[in-house]
């Protein structure tokens, strides 16, 4: 090895490779490039501001929305995509709609498209707004809403579809959604205490003539102090048309399964003291001038909170009425409620739509309704005025045990593990105008075979004549000075009277249920409480197997007849009654000549 050394003969090494070869330089100055760019979209965006191009903004916002437009401050954003930020937006209203803002939002985000960054031509893909409220105002001179000029304001816009790939002649219509929104409904300058809360929505254009919209909210209502109403999903699709009242609409929407309790605080205002479940679901068709609304209300389980009866109410109800206006008011409704189970869906549509229109037919039309189904028929002149719902309600031979259980939702005063046997007939009317007990008539017929007797247990044959009864309830509008309405009662035993007008149809009505000789069992109920007066004591037994508290503090001595008076929450009170003897006729006097 020494000698290799000495000699001189060269050892190759192998040198590393240069460490500033060009296309490592090339790697850094592109990562410090881009850096640089980084820094410069972090910093920049805050120390450059729009501001002077706030009117721009507002006046273009403006002009699409035809209303005026202010917010108080907007900052451009790049990251993570450019967009702008605009807080405190608010909607003007116009003064004929009254002075509170159509929206009002914190925040408003606009994410702008970044294939149009490179054209003079700016377009924004989404508008996210966080919390705003939302106000939906209705005239109440024409019954038109805020929100119909703002959408024919927008349909003069001419728009591409919003998930359009390419930019075209016209701008794509952006995105707009909104989170944690609340809608206030308002009449004019009176805040209505319906409004939904929490909600989620969105709008944007699929088509290039249609507009589609998706909304979910919670109802509310703000007098109460309702809570847990379930979920109001609404979605469908508008139209462009040159005249507002002829764009096409489709809408549907759904009131999800809710417990009927909460579900009363939000219609009624108060606890009807029901329990059980409600759904609906509804569908509006046709044009914003002239649609066809289609309603289904499902109610489930129903009983009161203080009662457990063996067997529930069940209600399915099916609802259709012509609308005018964006839901300003309903004609020709017609409902049909089926009060047997085993009726079939397309025998009460059948029902349903045998119903003449209303203004076309005479009085005794009403006849057609089948059997076991309740006809519901009116006029809605003001959706939110409903001092001017008219309308007539008619059932024939329903199962007379369909309505105790609806009866035993207002009282629990009937004898347990009840059994009525027979048929019932219904026949109201609803007036337009006044207060609500005396808008009321009609009455409630029912061919009942009534709980028997301990006293007639041994002759089966004369217990069955002997409860076979006919009760009348009429329904005649509150006296001045008195609380709700008057219900005359009528009842005797034996078969029902022929009808008193079989040819003009009258599905028994008001005038053909009315007695014409003194029935052995005759009253009248209240609101408050309740008149009754008994021929024999064999009708106060009868009456005590139906509700017992109707035989409390009845003395052991006392003689028919008798007369019983009470209210639903004090005892009541027994009297010998002595009918009043009828006048005699009077005389007539001839004169001779």
């Amino acid at each position: 090895m020494q000698d290799s050394l000495s000699s001189g003969t060269d050892v190759a090494f192998d040198e590393p490779p240069p460490l500033w070869t060009p296309t490592v330089r090339r790697r850094v100055v592109l990562a410090l490039i881009a850096a640089l760019c980084v820094l410069l979209l972090v910093v920049v965006p805050p120390s450059f501001s729009i501001n002077r191009y706030q009117r721009h903004v507002a006046a273009a916002i403006s002009g699409a929305l035809g209303r005026p437009v202010h917010f108080d401050s907007i900052t451009l954003r790049l990251l993570p995509v450019p967009g702008l930020t605009i807080n405190n937006f608010v909607v003007s209203e116009s003064p004929e709609f009254g002075y509170e803002p159509v929206l009002r939002a914190n925040t408003v985000e606009a994410r702008l498209r970044v294939s149009s960054l490179w054209r003079r031509r700016l377009e924004v893909s989404r508008i996210s707004l966080d919390g705003p409220s939302i106000n939906l105002v209705r005239r109440p001179g024409d019954g038109r809403w805020n929100l119909q000029a703002i959408l024919m304001q927008a349909s003069q816009l001419h728009s591409a579809p919003t998930a359009q790939q390419r930019a075209g002649d016209a701008p794509r219509f952006p995105y707009i959604e909104a989170t944690d929104a609340r809608i206030n409904i308002k009449s004019g300058d009176s805040k209505l205490p319906f409004s939904v809360k929490e909600a989620v929505f969105a709008l944007w254009l699929p088509e290039p003539e249609q507009w589609r919209l998706r909304m979910v909210g919670k109802p509310v209502r703000t007098d109460t102090d309702v809570n847990d109403v379930g979920l109001l999903r609404v979605e469908g699709t508008l139209g462009r048309a040159a005249d507002l009242g002829n764009a096409p609409i489709d809408l549907q929407a759904g009131w999800k399964p809710t417990p009927l309790g909460e579900a009363a605080k939000l219609t009624a205002g108060y606890d009807l003291g029901w329990r059980g479940e409600v759904a609906a679901t509804a569908s509006l068709r046709g044009t914003l001038g002239a649609g066809r609304l289609v309603t289904d209300v499902h109610l489930r389980s129903l009983h009161r909170t203080d009662l457990l009866p063996e067997h529930n109410a069940e209600v399915d109800a099916h609802c259709e009425a012509a609308t005018a206006g964006l839901l300003r008011s309903l004609h020709d409704v017609r409902c049909a409620i089926p009060t047997d189970t085993s009726l079939s869906f397309a025998g009460m549509m059948d029902a349903l739509r045998s119903m003449p229109v209303l203004g076309n037919s005479d009085p005794g039309a009403v006849d057609q309704a089948k059997p076991g189904v309740l006809l519901l028929r009116g006029e809605v002149p003001n959706l939110l005025d409903w001092q001017t719902v008219s309308g007539s309600a008619t059932l024939n031979d329903a199962a007379a045990g369909y309505a105790l259980t609806w009866a035993e939702l207002f009282t629990h005063s009937f004898a347990p593990a009840l059994l009525l046997g027979g048929t019932v007939d219904v026949s109201a009317t609803l007036q337009a105008g006044g207060e609500a007990s005396a808008r009321w008539s009609g009455s409630l017929r029912c061919t009942c075979t009534l709980p028997q007797p301990a006293a007639t247990s041994a002759n089966p044959a004369a217990a069955s004549r002997q409860n076979r009864w006919v009760v009348l309830f009429g329904l005649r509008p509150s006296l001045p000075g008195t609380a709700g309405p008057r219900l005359p009662v009528h009842a005797r035993r034996g078969p029902p009277p022929p009808a008193a007008h079989p040819s003009a149809g009258a599905a028994r009505s008001a005038g053909a249920f009315l007695p014409t000789e003194s029935a052995p069992v005759q009253g009248t109920l209240t609101r408050d409480g309740y008149e009754l007066r008994y021929s024999t004591r064999a009708d106060v037994d009868q009456a005590t197997m139906l509700m017992p508290r109707l035989g409390e503090g009845l003395p052991a001595s006392a003689v028919a007849p008798l007369e019983a008076q009470g209210g639903w929450r004090t005892p009541q009170t027994w009297t010998a009654h002595t009918a009043t003897p009828a006048a005699p006729p009077a005389r007539k006097h001839s004169r001779r000549h």
